[in-house]
């Protein structure tokens, strides 16, 4: 049984939303995991009281302190350990459940990761991932803003992180991975983009080659890999062209309108993973609703059964 702790004050939207989402994830569990929401025991019992849920999938551990959005990430780890955020990874910490799921401070759920789940094998630094659409199937893009700075041997391991969770996750079989760049040649884009050019030709992964950000929604590639700073531009990039589209012509009652929301609209696609931590962590949108959180705790649960942070340990390994 996999255990999902849920920082339910995490969120401009929080607790209702979280707690909303929750209930939607346990009606859909057919026994496959629970859910711990960390958070004001009182508060959270309100919540679910409100959705009259009865239910044994979900049960609470009380966390009082709250930590807000601007908080340093330093500041939340010395001075708010009762905090909903904190309490959620360190249960995963002490074996008693096997993910982590926040809506809220993305720099202290990063930091909390990392300094209590520690890095997985040999890996460099975690990165976050992201699922974004193609006219073919979805594609792991990463890193998605964990990182700047970034040398070979980083966007190295973040090839290792995505190809992994692309085959084992999403089950393709063995996934393209692409380097983003300025284009197709591997003389071009920075020094440190051609040097990983190298380096990823030889890597134990099916290394396409450098692609354009235009290939990516062409269904091109399973993994992306990039730089944190450009990853975070183009996944930005597409979430403002979905509002763009919504905000122009509505949700489009049509199949085709159908598949463009499921692909497009990021609440299906639920949060970011923290791939390359020595256990399970997502990051979601701040203002994350229900939906959102519903598919944050999916993905969580997926992550986990499928041991992802176990099979990159692995993997790192060929590369001796």
């Amino acid at each position: 049984m996999i255990q999902i702790a849920l920082d339910a004050m995490g969120g401009d939207n929080a607790p209702s939303a979280t707690v909303e989402g929750a209930i939607e994830a346990a009606k859909v569990s057919e026994g496959r995991y629970k859910i711990v929401l960390t958070g004001p025991e009182e508060i959270l019992k309100a919540e679910l009281a409100k959705h009259n849920y009865t239910g044994d999938e979900i049960s609470i551990q009380h966390a009082p302190q709250q930590v807000a959005m601007d908080d340093s990430p330093s500041d939340v780890l010395k001075t708010k350990q009762d905090s909903g955020l904190v309490t959620c990874v360190g249960l995963q910490k002490k074996g008693l459940v096997q993910a982590s799921v926040s809506a809220g401070n993305s720099g202290a759920m990063m930091a909390a990761c990392l300094m209590l789940l520690g890095r997985t094998g040999k890996i460099s630094r975690p990165a976050i991932a992201c699922g974004v659409p193609s006219i073919k199937r979805p594609v792991v893009l990463l890193d998605c803003g964990a990182n700047v700075d970034e040398k070979p041997l980083h966007l190295l391991h973040f090839a290792i992180c995505g190809s992994t969770y692309a085959e084992h996750v999403l089950k393709y079989e063995n996934p393209r991975v692409g380097l983003l760049n300025i284009g197709e040649e591997e003389k071009k884009g920075p020094e440190v983009i051609q040097e990983t050019h190298q380096i990823l030709k030889k890597a134990p992964i099916n290394f396409i080659g450098n692609i354009e950000s235009r290939d990516i929604v062409k269904g091109d590639v399973d993994v992306v890999v990039a730089p944190g700073y450009a990853g975070n531009i183009v996944l930005k990039l597409m979430e403002g062209f979905y509002e763009y589209h919504k905000a122009l012509f509505g949700v489009i009652d049509s199949p085709e309108g159908e598949i463009f929301e499921k692909g497009w609209n990021y609440s299906n696609i639920g949060a970011g993973l923290l791939l390359g931590l020595n256990g399970t962590g997502l990051i979601t949108h701040g203002r994350a609703d229900a939906p959102t959180i519903k598919m944050a705790i999916l993905n969580a649960y997926n992550q986990a059964v499928n041991e992802v942070s176990v099979k990159i340990s692995q993997k790192l390994e060929e590369l001796a």
